[in-house]
Formats: C-alpha cells, structure tokens, sequence
C-alpha cells in the first residue's frame, strides 16, 4: 500500500515516453507568412509575419495619459479617541496620590469640506 503512489507515478511517466511527439500545425488555423507562422492572441491580434498585410489587425494607436482633476471631498464627522489624562492628585486631607486628572473619551470633530487632486489613467487615441 505505501508503494501505490510511486506505482502511479511510474505509470504516468511510461505513458508518456511511450506517447509518439506530435506535431503541431498552425497552418490551417492562422495561416503563413513569409517569416514563419503567425500568432494570434486570445484578442484577435497578429504577430509577426508580413507587416504589409496588416490591415485592420494592428493594434488601435494611442498612449496613456495621467489627468489629475479636483475632487470636492465632502464634510464629515470624525470621532477622535483621547486616552486619559494621569497625575498627582491632592484629596480633601491634603494628602497626595497618582490618579487620573481627566478621564479621556471620544470627542466628535467636524473635518470640513476640502478639495483633493485625484489623478487617474485615461487612453487616448492618435
């Protein structure tokens, strides 16, 4: 039983030397040129091959173009967390000890509207 994964793996390896190479065409699919097979991607394009056939199979011209453009963020309301504040405390005996002065808490702060500058990717065409 401990040999069954090694039998399955010599298995598969003499399958596959004992497999005869094939050999494959791109002839009938995609046709030839005068410098070897022409490849086409999964989006229709060609590669390679006569330029002067090209056609409408070139790739649409055109860049990329970083736009920066002024957004209006708007207004908000933000709660901030402010920890407590510690210290030497003196009670009603006039005697001293370390407690806390000022308990903290969240405090709610109004952040007000503000323009940002956000930049994106466009496609430009020639």
């Amino acid at each position: 039983m401990k040999n069954l994964p090694l039998l399955c793996v010599a298995a598969l390896l003499g399958l596959a030397v004992s497999v005869p190479a094939q050999r494959i065409s791109f002839e009938g699919q995609f046709g030839r040129s005068p410098r070897g097979v022409v490849v086409v991607d999964a989006g229709g394009w060609r590669f390679g091959g006569n330029r002067d056939h090209c056609g409408d199979h070139r790739r649409p011209r055109g860049h990329w173009e970083t736009v920066h453009e002024q957004v209006l963020v708007p207004g908000y309301w933000r709660d901030e967390h402010v920890p407590p504040t510690y210290g030497w405390i003196v009670d009603r005996c006039g005697h001293r000890h370390w407690g806390i002065v000022h308990p903290g808490g969240c405090h709610r702060i109004w952040v007000p509207a503000r323009y940002e500058t956000r930049c994106r990717q466009v496609w430009v065409s020639r």
